[in-house]
């Protein structure tokens, strides 16, 4: 992709460069932003949320280093919108003036797709470049995205990056000692800083700016020749001092071999052939709900207080519209029974969405964003079913007030992560749709993860294991950008694909049952990512023991026995959490496994006491029902019952008395859990079309079940999902993912727990 890069001078927009060059992007122009020309050099330090403007004099010579155009443009706003976000241009805001920038490099280098930033940690930055980028067309990569400070800072000082410090604005920082000294000097004293006075190494707090002088990219170097300090705050702990460049020049150097700026990448996976003639074989397997009286044995929706959940919506005219006819008419009854509950589509957190041909994604897809916003969108996963009666199906979960509301109330009930930036972190989502929508502080929602590799969002890995363990990975940067990880994780469902003919399964092992061991380890191992809450614990108990224990060896054990039982803590809801294995007909992209999480936030897990339990009733000597629960006492109960054969179960046979036992299982977990039925928002219904070819049969049997107890005002909505496989810890024919949730208890919980 061809590049323009915003450059401030410092060390980070040129890393950024050198980053998205060793990935394979071509840098083909910088766009600068400067302070207004009037300003004499010791007054061009302007107060910016946005631009660094410290330097602003060599970025020019940055540009000829590296022989490449440089457009500038002029700050001439200030902060007009301050909140996070950045979802509709302000007048007056310097974010315009970042737009006009780049509109100028569009005209200039039309072939321009992409523009490459250096924002670290700062969400306030990344948001307004990547709302500048989608009103122009371009791509905003990040590469420097929530990278670690500590090793990022390393890194820099390892590739050869020559920055100076050009102000200083932190306690422990003296513009006399540190002013000029570059990363590489002052780096152990910056590590210090951060143990003594918690100062971000990389300076994304504002603690310092850099001027780069040198780096690989550049084919010459900058020397300074004179320079004066401008001290614009002497406070005595924290004084505020910048480094005006009177005079400087530049200077040859060897070049650097363009081998060496670029790194290997793992390869793309490629499907086999042999993928879509299994997806040929396996469609038009099942008899789905159609009519409105069959459509009426389940209920639609189901909501409680502010929760609303929407299933099964189709088009009734399917054969008689087009694709984007057919979305069109989804959205149409979504949008209706929204505004019915006082809810817009804002108001959507999660959104489901199976197709029967994935083959027509792009065309599905283009047809979504016409109706979802940007403005805190919803997660979403997708994945392909070939047996659907119709093109499109669709259910979701809204939160009233949550959406356009809550720019009007200061009460948070819901936050959405959605970084649209390439970046070495996690898959970007460039559309309408998020990574993770946090509930309440509690419960996270993330969107589907295939193994996408997030510097090329090419997918990777060349068997399900793989794939899963860079689904996994995704899946676990993200719940760490929200104070989570893959060991908080409350339910999961992991979506495979049949095997290809070249993959023999295994006699007495199946693929299946492998794959979900494999997920179980990735969620106790963490993915073998950092875990950052857990680290932070333990380097609390090594200063203590460092300092009372004098017996080394005493010290040692005591450590081991210590980290044991945080360990043991750390993974006991994640043991047992449920965690269900379903194979469809395809995924997107041809991936082989997709991955679908929702997980608490450490506050909600260290504060609520969640736990989790499997446990197996032999209801008949046909079946045996396996129940995975994950609860928090009178607040949530996320329950995934299966039916595992012990004999073959002829077609159609024992409905009834299956759909009846698993659904008991179902109300013994939420007793346990100390909720009633009416918190059950949502059944989805995995089930085997060969075992089960009616899923009228299944909606009778389980209205059958429910109506006694519960008024049709009270039964909650129903998904059916015709697949092709079922596996927990074995081979099942039927799984029902039960959520029953109180959100406001949850709320309410953890802000008691928080003041105690």
């Amino acid at each position: 992709m061809k590049l323009v890069a915003l450059v401030s001078g410092g060390k980070d927009s040129c890393y950024a460069m050198m980053e998205s060059v060793r990935v394979g992007h071509e840098i083909v122009c910088l766009a600068h932003l400067r302070p207004p020309l009037h300003l004499a050099a010791d007054e061009a330090e302007i107060d910016s949320f946005m631009f660094q403007s410290v330097g602003h004099n060599v970025v020019r010579l940055i540009a000829d280093c590296m022989d490449v155009p440089l457009v500038e443009g002029t700050i001439t706003g200030t902060a007009v919108s301050t909140d996070i976000d950045y979802s509709a241009s302000a007048e007056g805001d310097e974010v315009e003036d970042l737009f006009r920038l780049l509109e100028d490099v569009k005209r200039r280098h039309p072939d321009v797709q992409g523009v490459c930033s250096g924002a670290i940690f700062s969400s306030y930055q990344r948001n307004r470049v990547e709302h500048v980028c989608g009103r122009l067309g371009l791509t905003s990569l990040g590469y420097l995205w929530r990278r670690d400070q500590v090793e990022l800072l390393g890194d820099m000082v390892d590739a050869d990056v020559e920055a100076i410090l050009v102000k200083v604005a932190a306690i422990g920082l003296k513009p006399r000692r540190h002013l000029g000294r570059t990363i590489a000097e002052l780096q152990p004293e910056l590590l210090a800083l951060k143990e003594q006075y918690q100062l971000n190494v990389c300076g994304e707090g504002g603690e310092y700016e850099t001027l780069t002088l040198d780096c690989p990219l550049f084919k010459k170097r900058i020397v300074i020749d004179a320079s004066h300090v401008v001290v614009h705050s002497d406070d005595l702990f924290a004084p505020v001092a910048f480094l005006v460049v009177d005079q400087c020049h530049l200077e040859d150097k060897d070049a650097v071999d363009p081998a060496l700026l670029h790194r290997a990448l793992p390869a793309p996976f490629v499907p086999s052939a042999s993928v879509a003639a299994r997806v040929a074989v396996a469609s038009s397997t099942a008899i789905a709900l159609q009519t409105a009286d069959e459509l009426s044995i389940v209920s639609p929706i189901a909501s409680f207080r502010d929760q609303f959940h929407v299933s099964g919506l189709l088009s009734r005219a399917s054969e008689s519209l087009s694709l984007e006819d057919e979305m069109d008419d989804v959205f149409a009854q979504l949008e209706r029974l929204l505004a019915a509950q006082q809810m817009t589509m804002e108001d959507v957190c999660f959104v489901h969405l199976f197709v029967r041909d994935m083959r027509e994604f792009a065309r599905l897809n283009a047809a979504y964003c016409r109706h979802v916003g940007q403005y805190m969108p919803p997660s979403r996963s997708c994945v392909e079913v070939a047996s659907l009666p119709t093109r499109v199906l669709l259910d979701c979960l809204a939160v009233r007030g949550s959406g356009d509301a809550k720019r009007r109330q200061p009460r948070v009930q819901r936050d959405v992560l959605h970084i649209q930036s390439i970046s070495a972190w996690a898959p970007n989502c460039i559309g309408p749709y998020s990574q993770a929508n946090v509930l309440h502080k509690a419960l996270i929602l993330m969107a589907g993860q295939i193994a996408l590799l997030p510097e090329t969002m090419a997918l990777v890995g060349q068997t399900p294991a793989a794939q899963l363990a860079q689904s996994m990975r995704n899946a676990g940067r993200v719940l760490e950008a929200l104070d989570s990880n893959l060991r908080h994780v409350v339910s999961a469902v992991v979506y495979c694909v049949p095997a290809t003919a070249n993959q023999e399964e295994p006699a007495s092992d199946t693929e299946k049952q492998v794959l979900a061991r494999d997920a179980r380890r990735l969620l106790l191992e963490n993915a073998q990512l950092r875990d950052e809450l857990l680290a932070d614990d333990s380097d609390s108990e090594s200063d203590h023991f460092d300092s009372d224990d004098d017996d080394d060896d005493e010290a040692e054990q005591a450590r081991a026995r210590k980290t044991s039982e945080r360990l043991a803590a750390a993974t006991e809801l994640v043991r047992e959490a449920p965690l269900l294995i379903v194979e469809v007909s395809h995924l997107p992209r041809s991936a082989l496994v997709e991955v679908e999480l929702q997980s608490l936030t450490h506050a909600a897990k260290k504060c609520l006491s969640p736990s989790s339990a499997v446990a197996t009733t032999a209801r008949s000597a046909s079946w045996r029902v396996e129940t995975q629960v994950s609860r928090i006492p009178r607040a949530l109960c996320h329950v995934i019952a299966a039916v595992l054969p012990t004999t073959e179960l002829s077609t159609g046979s024992a409905v009834a008395a299956i759909v009846s036992d698993v659904l008991r299982a179902v109300e013994d977990s939420l007793v346990a859990a100390s909720l009633p039925w009416d918190r059950v928002i949502h059944l989805r219904v995995f089930y085997l079309a060969r075992v089960f070819p009616s899923e009228l049969q299944l909606g009778k049997a389980i209205r059958a079940a429910l109506a006694p107890g519960l008024a049709d005002a009270r039964l909650p909505a129903v998904t059916f999902v015709p697949v092709t496989r079922i596996q927990t810890t074995q081979a099942a024919c039927l799984a029902v993912h039960a959520t029953a949730q109180d959100l406001d208890k949850m709320e309410t919980d953890l802000w008691l727990q928080r003041q105690a």
